[in-house]
């Protein structure tokens, strides 16, 4: 029994001086950079460097989106201070997969990509702040919370699933329409996505007296959705609240609100 356990490390440490040799940083860039398989969204690294045994290490990795009007690509998020490593069962079974894990915005990110083939993608992520998030700011939405959440890619389809504490947001308007979000203290949601199909499974926010949800689907980079705002006795409107929303009161309490239009971030341009 000792041959053969003798046979696999010298076999496994030869793979990983290979690896670590024969395998350029520039091709392990292009493999993860290449990994998202998607026109308007791609991952650049920056300061890669590979160690020993299949692992590699970098200073960030940020989520872009392609400018496709010719102006500037804008980053949407970023992994700091990465490390990870390729998966060996994944190499031998001939589809590369890479597992790492890194800091964002004060809290931990973990994840599994697969390099080749069908798109494979698995993200969770915990104690992470909104605030300075560039991903929020072509929405219009400032401020800040504690964002926990897991997304899940498998192909063309894929899973959101998220929660956001503590939050403490400024008023926004999305699609000509002011939303009142600095009135929510928790907010929480799941989201499907088939090709250019998003469909909202729910989206609530919850504040002092005041409850909304929101439903419907985008199509690409258009929205048809609806929130649906409430309140109740203990709620006190501001003045800019009832001089917005006042058009969109269906009862006492109770706000229809559509959201129609082109979505920023999905939208073509910088």
């Amino acid at each position: 029994m000792k041959k053969p356990a003798a046979a696999l490390l010298i076999l496994l440490v030869l793979a990983g001086g290979l690896w670590y040799i024969a395998i350029p940083a520039s091709l392990m860039s292009d493999l993860i950079e290449n990994s998202l398989g998607r026109d308007y969204l791609y991952l650049r690294t920056e300061g890669l460097d590979k160690g020993l045994f299949y692992s590699f290490s970098a200073a960030r990795v940020l989520l872009e989106k392609r400018a496709l009007d010719g102006g500037r690509d804008v980053a949407l998020l970023s992994f700091n201070d990465v490390e990870g490593r390729l998966e060996l069962l994944s190499l031998l079974m001939l589809r590369p997969e890479l597992s790492f894990h890194c800091s964002m915005n004060g809290g931990r990110v973990k994840g599994l990509v697969r390099l080749t083939g069908k798109d494979r993608l698995l993200i969770k992520a915990d104690g992470v702040h909104i605030g300075g998030i560039p991903l929020f700011e072509p929405l219009g939405i400032y401020g800040d919370g504690i964002l926990s959440g897991k997304l899940v890619v498998r192909n063309i389809s894929g899973e959101l699933t998220f929660s956001v504490k503590e939050v403490r947001l400024g008023s926004a308007t999305l699609g000509g329409v002011f939303l009142p979000l600095d009135l929510f203290h928790d907010i929480r949601g799941a989201a499907a996505f088939k090709g250019t199909l998003t469909e909202v499974k729910s989206f609530a926010m919850e504040g002092t007296g005041v409850y909304a949800r929101v439903r419907g689907n985008m199509r690409g980079a258009d929205m048809n959705m609806n929130l649906e705002l409430m309140t109740d006795s203990s709620f006190q409107p501001g003045p800019l609240f009832q001089t917005a929303l006042e058009r969109y009161r269906v009862s006492p309490g109770y706000y229809a609100i559509p959201l129609r239009g082109g979505m920023p971030l999905a939208a073509g341009g910088g």
